[in-house]
């Protein structure tokens, strides 16, 4: 594209771009990681060029999310429930590849029950199976307004449940495909092959998967967010204006009604400073602005309709958000950093040697120690090396390097407490900083390489001695080892000095790429082939399931579901195992124990707990469970086991189930004659028995 046309043709043309009389433009039909061309001029501002290759790729991505909803396919470990609650059934049931990972019971075993608790009583904005007030809203599909910016939630509304469960966990992988390569595209000047990578890379990495990709669709709405902002203050015809106002503000909305401030607000930070940077790098091509009377109309009407929907909201729960904040766990967090990593910050590098089975017991866990390669320590330094050389400064490379030391000081050193507060970081734990910290990692790394392809970088080497490409290699090859050494003390001896080999060797060679001084044919191609080849057995991570089959097919659900329907304003109590507790609730039941987001007070601690003496013990977030205990007197005792979990420990025959409403009982034994004194058994299911209240 020329200079004159400045990627206007190119952003709003729906045909693919023209022919350039140079060669200094990407051709369609280049590889997808093309090798460095040192004549391609990438110093003229453009936009995204949606070439046919581009389309091709955003149509593969949506088209893949279809086929994964129409064949009921997600990553969540729903099969693992055929070995933890066993009917006979094979363990393979709703298995399509793969390996279920007990670890991720955050999603088989309290998202996926309270999914279809609310989808059984018809998308309610008040479960007292998940918990008082309206949690509902807060956490699941409801038939409200505010379903207009949660995309997940779309597929309940005209899809089969199966459909619409793999359809809120497959559209968070689409969102951060789709918006990451447009982003990518943006600030590389349209390197369709590094876009492409960068997009895999973080889509593939430990801390987006081991999460099952929660962090995807917040990533993906900052991406499109700074799209979009760069577009709008590009744009001149009103009509184009107004859309992307309209899609801004909606964006912004979803990004926040996520609800999970410690990945959001460092998500925030890092995607207002590139923007920053961004704008200051092309201040020239975008300002002064165009049409600006327009932009701030636009904004105010999009701004307008939405705050309409949001007030709607907010008015419904108001009330669920205070408690939320009132509570013991999570509460309102007053962090200030400091706390380090939980495994260390080049623990990645050596992910190989872990899994959900083998971790370090101070790392906790294979989701909690998991991160983001990271390659800021060589990038940051031969940043200062590029301004030395060349007397020019990449502000958004700058921006996303200032943003990532920034996130080093709070999880290392923290911030003192008014700043904290003042930040908002106050709300973000160390060991949730250091996802987003890590995303900034990647995005730096893909900037950097966008940027070190420029013709003008390339040519550096000359300048450079021998001497001083051998001291930089040297230093690289020395911070590589430091992550062994690191490493191995760090593992409590699950790995050995002499198996870092091979890791230091492979990533000894992938920061030495990163080194521009030293000309290398096929340098970003070479480099973003490691990448992939390091992050592909990502893929083993969560199994592929189709279905809810491993749930709604097993015979202890059927059994409760039957008498659900029967009685469905009967209340329920599971004496002994959570995960019991957990099929309960799936069923649609009410029941008094489960995994509750909020304390009921209103129907249920009320009636246990009247002068609020123990308040401090069920005021959170928790997993509830019951154990008989009778001692003649129908007392009832309330006590933490865990942060998030409380036990009720009371008669089973109590007059307090009267008041209750409880009419049906399971135990995960076989129980004491005292204990069942005032019901009748109901069903058998092996140890497992279900008893009616009598009348």
């Amino acid at each position: 594209m020329s200079k004159k046309q400045k990627g206007r043709a190119a952003v709003v043309s729906a045909s693919p771009a023209p022919k350039p009389p140079t060669p200094s433009n990407p051709k369609p039909d280049q590889p997808i990681l093309q090798p460095i061309d040192v004549n391609e001029d990438v110093s003229v501002f453009d936009l995204i060029r949606f070439t046919k290759r581009v389309k091709i790729t955003l149509g593969v991505f949506v088209g893949l999310f279809l086929v994964f909803v129409l064949f009921k396919w997600h990553y969540v470990s729903l099969p693992i429930w055929n070995t933890i609650l066993p009917d006979g059934s094979p363990t393979t049931r709703g298995l399509v590849a793969g390996t279920p990972k007990q670890i991720r019971m955050d999603d088989y075993a309290v998202a996926a029950p309270w999914i279809l608790s609310n989808a059984t009583n018809g998308f309610a904005q008040e479960n007292e199976a998940i918990g008082g007030l309206n949690s509902s809203m807060i956490l699941l599909p409801t038939h409200h307004v505010v379903t207009l910016f949660r995309p997940g939630h779309w597929g309940f509304m005209f899809l089969d449940t199966e459909r619409g469960y793999s359809w809120i966990y497959d559209i968070n992988p689409l969102i951060l495909l789709v918006d990451s390569f447009l982003f990518f595209l943006l600030i590389t000047r349209n390197q369709y092959g590094l876009s492409l990578v960068g997009s895999f890379t973080l889509l593939l990495s430990s801390g987006t998967v081991r999460w099952s990709f929660i962090p995807s669709a917040m990533i993906g709405y900052c991406c499109a967010a700074f799209v979009t902002v760069v577009y709008l203050l590009y744009e001149k015809k009103p009509a184009r204006v107004a859309l992307f106002a309209l899609l801004l503000v909606w964006l912004v909305c979803s990004f926040a009604l996520i609800l999970y401030p410690p990945y959001q607000l460092p998500m925030a930070y890092l995607f207002g400073f590139a923007l920053i940077g961004y704008l200051a790098n092309n201040y020239r091509s975008i300002f002064p602005l165009k049409t600006v009377v327009v932009k701030l109309v636009s904004l105010a009407v999009a701004a307008g309709l939405a705050g309409v929907v949001l007030w709607l909201f907010l008015g419904d729960v108001q009330e669920t958000l205070k408690a939320v904040t009132s509570t013991v766990y999570p509460g309102q967090r007053s962090e200030s950093g400091g706390t380090g990593f939980v495994g260390n910050w080049y623990s990645e590098y050596y992910s190989w040697f872990f899994d959900d089975q083998k971790v370090p017991k101070s790392w906790l866990n294979i989701c909690e120690l998991s991160h983001y390669l990271n390659f800021a320590p060589v990038i940051i330094p031969l940043m200062i090396l590029l301004f030395v050389l060349t007397r020019k400064i990449d502000w958004m490379l700058a921006a996303i390097a200032l943003f990532v030391m920034l996130m080093w000081i709070w999880v290392e050193v923290g911030f003192p407490a008014g700043l904290a507060k003042a930040s908002l970081m106050s709300m973000v734990p160390t060991r949730r900083a250091q996802i987003p910290m890590g995303v900034g990692g990647i995005i730096l790394l893909i900037a950097y390489l966008g940027a070190i392809r420029d013709s003008a970088i390339t040519d550096l080497y000359r300048r450079i001695p021998v001497w001083g490409n051998a001291l930089a290699l040297t230093a690289i090859v020395g911070f590589v080892v430091y992550t062994a050494y690191v490493n191995v003390n760090d593992s409590e001896g699950l790995i050995k000095p002499y198996q870092t080999f091979v890791p230091v060797v492979f990533f000894a060679l992938m920061n030495a790429l990163l080194l521009f001084t030293i000309p290398v044919r096929y340098r970003v191609t070479i480099f973003c082939a490691g990448l992939l080849v390091f992050l592909l057995p990502n893929l083993k991570a969560n199994p592929l399931s189709k279905g809810l089959s491993p749930i709604t097919e097993n015979v202890f659900y059927k059994t409760v579901r039957q008498l659900v329907e029967q009685d469905p304003q009967a209340r329920w109590l599971v004496n002994g195992s959570q995960y019991l507790t957990y099929m309960v609730t799936a069923t649609g039941a009410k029941q008094i124990t489960g995994v509750k987001y909020l304390p009921d007070r209103k129907h249920v601690l009320k009636v246990l707990d009247p002068e609020m003496k123990r308040d401090s013990a069920y005021n959170r977030y928790a997993h509830v469970t019951n154990q008989s205990y009778i001692n003649g007197r129908d007392s009832v005792i309330l006590f933490n086991q865990f942060e998030d979990a409380y036990v009720i420990a009371m008669d089973p025959c109590s007059p307090r189930m009267k008041q209750l409403n409880v009419k049906y009982q399971v135990f995960d034994h076989q129980p004491q004659p005292v204990e069942v004194r005032c019901m009748k058994s109901v069903a058998t299911l092996g140890s497992l028995t279900i008893y009616q209240a009598n009348p």
